[in-house]
């Protein structure tokens, strides 16, 4: 996938609800707000076994580090999800006025990942109650599946946003966004 193919795909996740109204929250859910100014793009190479982050960043797809330097691009972007009181009720993404359903990690769609290295006793497993994240997988005829992953972390008021695709030459790239996340009152 080209760079311009890739950053149409990302235009869609990053056209998100700038005007977030009190309606577009449903009943029983917590959202957030988050707001990005820099996204770091390019491929990636995974962490294949386990024994520590090193560098990794952690993802549900599998943590990985950058090959060479990620191209940084300077962006204004705001994204609203709010997750369902329930883990198997999922979560959405609010984006141009719609919902976007995801499955929150830890569901019974998206169970916890466990680390496990056979050379290690590292075992890192991110609470699902206390690091929220929710999950998904898109596909669009004759292209590599695409997925988006927002992780939040609450106590830092901090979010984090990983898309991921495959190019031409099936390398994982990955797109990543961390900025500050507000809770906002449904």
């Amino acid at each position: 996938m080209d760079t311009l193919t890739w950053r149409r795909t990302l235009c869609f996740f990053a056209a998100c609800a700038a005007a977030f109204s009190a309606t577009a929250a449903g009943k029983g859910e917590e959202c957030w707000k988050a707001s990005f100014s820099e996204q770091l793009s390019g491929p990636v190479r995974e962490q294949r076994t386990s024994g520590g982050p090193y560098g990794y960043i952690n993802s549900y797809d599998g943590d990985f580090k950058w090959i060479g330097e990620p191209s940084k691009q300077a962006v204004a972007s705001e994204y609203v999800f709010c997750f369902s009181d329930s883990l198997d009720g999922g979560g959405v993404l609010i984006s141009n006025g719609k919902r976007i359903d995801l499955d929150r990690v830890g569901s019974f769609r998206r169970p916890p990942l466990v680390h496990e290295g056979a050379m290690s006793s590292y075992r890192s497993t991110r609470d699902v109650r206390d690091f929220p994240a929710l999950y998904g997988t898109f596909s669009t005829p004759g292209k590599p599946d695409s997925s988006l992953e927002i992780q939040l972390e609450p106590l830092r008021g901090t979010a984090v946003v990983i898309g991921s695709s495959q190019d031409e030459q099936k390398r994982r790239i990955v797109s990543y966004m961390r900025g500050t996340a507000v809770k906002v009152s449904p």
